[in-house]
């Protein structure tokens, strides 16, 4: 026996409920996709350049002051929090040192010495730190990389 006096949604509002939700979850889910993928380009938009003067690079190794000298310019569009240099020696060591002092904005030089001391020949990577979404980023594709650093002297 069917009640009178109470009625339901009618089909055509549920279906109309149904649509708004579904829209409304997917346009969620798109701003959170924009946030992810705004991350990742934020890396190809970072660009490291090693200066040059007389066609010898400023990126090299100066034996007797025991230091990893470099002079870089920052040619991309996000401005860089700070500088990483990785090592890796022939015998598989692998060491990473933050660079002090190394923020680099968008269109700028820096100059940088970092003590360092190895015998044999090594590999260095400089590699940019930027800030994206509130959380840092290395960018190993804009990093500078030098299979056998070159003595300054």
């Amino acid at each position: 026996m069917l009640k009178r006096g109470k009625k339901g949604i009618s089909p055509l509002i549920a279906t109309v409920l149904l649509i708004a939700f579904a829209v409304s979850i997917g346009t969620l889910i798109m701003n959170i996709g924009k946030d992810v993928i705004a991350n990742v380009g934020d890396c190809n938009e970072v660009k490291l350049e090693v200066q040059t003067v007389n066609g010898r690079q400023l990126f090299c190794y100066d034996e007797a002051n025991r230091k990893i000298n470099m002079m870089i310019k920052n040619t991309g569009a996000v401005d860089i929090k700070y500088l990483r240099l990785g090592i890796t020696t022939l015998n598989f060591n692998h060491e990473e040192l933050n660079i002090e002092d190394s923020a680099l904005k968008s269109g700028k030089t820096i100059i940088k010495s970092v003590d360092y001391y190895q015998a044999e020949s090594f590999k260095s990577e400089l590699i940019p730190i930027i800030i994206a979404s509130g959380k840092e980023m290395a960018c190993f594709n804009a990093a500078v990389v030098e299979e056998t650093i070159k003595s300054c002297n």
